[in-house]
């Protein structure tokens, strides 16, 4: 578990990094605020969809994980889509692997907790 927390850690650390990008580094695609918001984000979502679906729902186990996780990826897709045709940020396939990573820590948290 200690691993496990550390691994988080270290990823919201390395997201809220300064967003800046010179010729020889383009960290801004990967860091920022934006992209802890969108891995903390998936993974409350996840965690609370599936608690939704078990707990209120009467869902079984599977079930409840598998529509949490396609809720949560459809809603990140979603979210993405809209950037790309409401505002001027575009489509990020970053914020995906954010959403991603968040949703595989609420599998975790998941599995660990219940």
């Amino acid at each position: 578990m200690r691993k496990l927390l550390f691994s988080i850690l270290l990823i919201l650390i390395i997201a809220q990094l300064p967003a800046y990008e010179t010729e020889s580094t383009k960290l801004h695609k990967w860091a920022g605020k934006d992209k802890v918001m969108h891995f903390t984000g998936s993974a409350y979502l996840t965690y609370w969809n599936y608690n939704f679906n078990r707990d209120i729902l009467s869902k079984s186990h599977s079930q409840s994980l598998r529509i949490s996780v396609s809720f949560t990826t459809l809603l990140g897709f979603g979210k993405e889509t809209s950037d790309k045709h409401l505002k001027s940020t575009g489509f990020s396939w970053y914020d995906i692997v954010y959403d991603i990573a968040g949703i595989g820590l609420g599998m975790i948290i998941i599995n660990n907790t219940r």
